[in-house]
């Protein structure tokens, strides 16, 4: 088990104790490393997973998304448990895994897993979300002393600032579903029904491994009418509106006149003029009550 200290939750209240001791109860026997600025979780997960027959993480969404890059670059085939610990977790909330430490840890105990796609932004790995535009600056520059303090509510705090910032970029997007072109203020390529508190999909629009992504992109509204139509569109979850285009692709290509920046599971990346992404369907197992998902809804419809 891999433990962020650092994670919005992981405080005094956090018993390692008490997990090790729900283990040892249910004949596991348990390895704890913790995560320091010169021992990422990619690095532990590097090093030692391979002495282990699960892989688990306790921290926020950039820690579980840093176990499963040390996973991926290493190859390793085995369930991965994830106990959250972060400020939002958008990905322990979209799939159903309890935000409760202990809840979290007896359902690593049952070892239920099911498949779980995992993407590839450019050379490095990534798990629920890449996103560029309005807001994505709110996920990775909220201090982490806000987010403690106010939790949720802190993502709002941080939105309010960049409001007067927003602008539209220049982007060319080329998927094996789609292609399209014109100014966009945000964009996302995503596997979670739920995005930092920013907006949320309803349950039957996600399929978290059937190898596609949802793409969304929102061009820049031409008045300010048009701009609440947008928002009351993403709050009523309908996402009908003609400034917003939504669509499932597996092999995303997306080509902008300037470097974006990007947030990508919760953490800024500037990478260049073109980005690429690729789903790979199924590439992790993970712990959780997820049971397969009813026919997803048809974004065209």
């Amino acid at each position: 088990m891999i433990v962020n200290p650092r994670s919005g939750k992981v405080r005094p209240s956090f018993s390692t104790r008490e997990i090790v001791d729900l283990f040892a109860d249910n004949n596991f026997e348990v390895g704890m490393f913790f995560t320091a600025p010169d021992y990422n979780a990619d690095f532990l997960v590097r090093e030692h997973a391979a002495d282990f027959d699960i892989v688990a993480c306790c921290g926020g969404d950039g820690t579980v998304s840093e176990t499963i890059k040390g996973m991926m670059d290493a190859n390793i085939d085995k369930p991965l448990g994830y106990i959250p610990a972060g400020t939002v977790n958008d990905l322990a909330r979209s799939i159903g895994i309890p935000t409760k430490t202990v809840k979290a840890a007896k359902v690593i105990i049952g070892q239920e897993a099911s498949p779980l796609d995992i993407g590839s932004f450019n050379d490095s790995s990534f798990v629920y979300i890449a996103s560029f535009g309005a807001f994505t600056e709110v996920s990775y520059s909220t201090p982490q002393k806000l987010k403690n303090l106010f939790g949720r509510f802190a993502y709002y705090f941080s939105a309010m600032k960049y409001m007067p910032k927003i602008h539209s970029y220049h982007v060319k997007v080329e998927s094996d579903a789609r292609k399209c072109e014109g100014k966009y203020i945000f964009g996302s390529v995503t596997n979670s029904t739920s995005v930092a508190g920013i907006f949320k999909f309803e349950k039957d629009m996600v399929d978290f491994a059937d190898g596609k992504y949802e793409v969304m992109l929102i061009k820049r509204p031409d008045s300010f009418f048009t701009a609440c139509m947008i928002v009351l569109s993403m709050l009523s979850k309908s996402y009908k509106h003609e400034n917003i285009e939504l669509f499932r692709a597996s092999d995303i290509t997306i080509t902008s006149d300037e470097p974006l920046d990007w947030a990508v599971d919760g953490e800024h990346i500037r990478d260049g003029n073109v980005i690429h992404i690729v789903n790979h369907p199924q590439a992790i197992d993970l712990i959780s009550k997820r049971r397969k998902n009813k026919k997803v809804k048809d974004l065209e419809k």
